[in-house]
């Protein structure tokens, strides 16, 4: 795997949909930021979780790192992550996704050569937080913030992102796992069952 790319875990929402404590919420008998830190040490040399919280990630086996701008959102998370490390590049990951698919983490990887940025189109839109990201785009991710901007998937417009169309995410994810996003209760089930139904099936 190659220097300076570092897999970044989104780890500072609130959770308050889901009723708090979203890092620690388990599926498959997994805590949610277990399964997001070792997806991102599958791709990455280097792993990283970005947090208001620091000291509540104390037991993770990767570097844990305190948002310079706790509550502001994903932006500045990224901007941390970048002003924090020396990473020439990341892979941005949320917290919430139990069951992304390593298939789609290799495409959007893939698709790395000639742009600043690489994401997909998941079955709701754009997915920012699920995204590869050159240091060259911590301009654009700054002047953002300076401008109130907190929605991440302006970045993606702002540097000519790559964006994985509906088809080629297909290839990669045909059941669209990667995009189930645990944000309430229901979400949570949702996600334990599939997972159950899978280790059922695979065993």
């Amino acid at each position: 795997m190659e220097a300076g790319l570092w897999g970044v875990v989104l780890a500072g929402g609130p959770g308050s949909r889901l009723g708090g404590d979203k890092p620690w919420r388990t599926v498959g008998g997994r805590r949610l930021i277990d399964l997001a830190v070792e997806k991102a040490g599958r791709m990455c040399p280097q792993c990283l979780v970005v947090t208001g919280q620091v000291d509540q990630f104390l037991d993770l086996p990767c570097s844990v790192i305190a948002d310079r701008w706790p509550g502001q959102g994903p932006l500045a998370a990224l901007a941390t992550a970048f002003l924090d490390t020396n990473a020439q590049s990341i892979l941005l990951l949320p917290v919430d996704a139990p069951l992304l698919q390593i298939e789609l983490l290799e495409l959007i990887m893939s698709l790395r050569p000639g742009h600043k940025a690489v994401a997909a189109q998941g079955p709701g839109g754009l997915e920012p937080l699920l995204a590869w990201y050159h240091r060259d785009c911590l301009p654009a991710v700054l002047r953002l913030m300076d401008q109130g901007e907190r929605r991440p998937r302006m970045l993606l417009g702002a540097v000519g992102a790559r964006i994985l169309t509906r088809e080629e995410v297909a290839a990669a994810d045909p059941e669209d796992l990667s995009f189930l996003n645990v944000n309430f209760p229901q979400d949570l089930e949702k996600a334990k069952q599939i997972a159950n139904q899978r280790v059922s099936f695979d065993t």
